[in-house]
């Protein structure tokens, strides 16, 4: 077995044990990286297989500690939503500012780091997925432009800041978009069971199974389609843009199932 923690394993990250998602939720980025394993991984590669033979960032680590892949990858860990790693073992906010006061780092040393970061995740094998991507990259543009002010020699950092606590860009979460890639099967949902006429037609048999998971994911910022509750109190809303073939993304419903919809609002939006 791949020893997580070795650089000289090309699938370091890839063979990393990853918890099964809770699809029902969304993930953390933490979660949705793979967990402390792969940031692992990733920082570990940075630090012993990139840093060292560079010769603009190298000297800035000339004097780290062995063990600065774990410390960073606790950083990571708890600023992408997971467990308070770096906190409880290192000494949080305050002990990350500290190891970069009086450094002096220029605005091209930030930028390789940044660069040979998002290189290792590459090579470690983090999601490639643009949602991930985003809030990764902007997490590591923002903290490393901090840590260039925070490292002059004028600077003052301020006292009792918390760990920041990073999330998805701007809702964009995984599954929330359509892929181009995604196959036609994929994208379709089986047609739910029709009632005759005269029979009751309820959220749970007949409405919820109309929304898909991207459906359900592309919306979360709004409410939940697969709640009756929030379908209910947005269903006017809802059926206008069924009707006028703006919802779903990706394709205007069948005449059948927009009916079924309407039917079910008429109905009074029975469970």
């Amino acid at each position: 077995m791949n020893d997580p923690t070795d650089p000289a394993s090309d699938d370091t990250a890839r063979t990393a044990a990853r918890e099964p998602l809770d699809r029902e939720r969304e993930p953390t980025l933490y979660e949705w990286a793979g967990g402390y394993p792969a940031l692992l991984a990733m920082t570990t590669i940075f630090y012993t297989r990139h840093v060292p033979d560079d010769p603009l960032i190298g000297p800035l680590f000339a004097d780290m500690l062995p063990d600065h892949p774990e410390r960073v990858a606790a950083w990571l860990s708890e600023v992408f939503g997971g467990p308070k790693l770096y906190s409880e073992r290192y000494g949080g906010y305050r002990r990350m500012v500290s190891q970069h006061v009086g450094k002096k780092i220029t605005p091209e040393q930030r930028a390789r780091w940044a660069s040979l970061m998002a290189a290792s995740a590459d090579e470690a094998g983090l999601p490639t997925d643009p949602e991930f991507r985003a809030a990764f990259v902007a997490y590591i543009e923002w903290g490393s432009r901090i840590a260039v002010e925070n490292s002059q020699v004028d600077a003052v950092p301020p006292p009792h800041m918390p760990v920041p606590r990073w999330w998805w860009v701007c809702d964009a979460t995984p599954g929330a978009r359509i892929s181009a890639l995604q196959q036609e099967e994929e994208r379709s949902v089986p047609a739910p069971p029709l009632p005759g006429e005269g029979e009751a037609v309820g959220f749970a048999e007949h409405i919820r199974p109309l929304f898909r998971q991207v459906d359900r994911n592309s919306m979360r910022f709004a409410f939940d389609l697969w709640s009756r509750d929030d379908v209910e109190k947005h269903g006017t809303a809802i059926l206008h843009r069924l009707r006028a073939g703006t919802m779903p993304c990706d394709g205007a419903w069948p005449a059948e199932r927009v009916a079924l919809f309407a039917r079910w609002l008429e109905a009074g939006a029975p469970e």
